[in-house]
């Protein structure tokens, strides 16, 4: 349970390598940050952590799109899909601003290379599930 905290636990890792790097007994820190984050997002609802949801969205929509349809992203991380009122209420000014602006997405048009996006996701998924079964 503690490293699955916002910003402190495994989520505040940023990937920048250091940890390998510098690490004397060899055993690759990083990675075992990555097993336990891949551990966390099996084990979680979505509905239970923001990070969480945040990460399960984001892959969900490229997959479905290519990229992230931004209006969707900020509904179903910050909104927690119109479950969050307060969290909907937060994108208000946000969105009221984009559209006074004119950079409020009126759209979304689907990335050309979707499918070969698709497929690496998949790809890696499998590969992470494979590595996961022999540990």
């Amino acid at each position: 349970e503690k490293y699955n905290e916002a910003i402190k636990g495994v989520w505040g890792c940023t990937r920048c390598m250091m940890c390998n790097a510098v690490c004397p007994m060899g055993v690759a820190p990083m990675d075992q940050i990555g097993k336990i984050k891949q551990h966390i997002l099996e084990a979680i609802d979505d509905q239970e952590s923001r990070p969480i949801r945040h990460r399960k969205v984001l892959i969900d929509l490229v997959k479905e799109g290519g990229w992230i349809d931004e209006r969707k992203f900020g509904l179903q991380v910050v909104g927690n899909s119109f479950r969050d009122i307060q969290g909907l209420a937060s994108l208000g000014p946000l969105g009221l601003r984009m559209l006074v602006r004119g950079k409020f997405p009126l759209s979304f048009s689907p990335s050309a290379g979707t499918s070969q996006v698709r497929s690496l996701i998949e790809s890696v998924k499998n590969l992470e599930s494979e590595g996961s079964d022999q540990s």
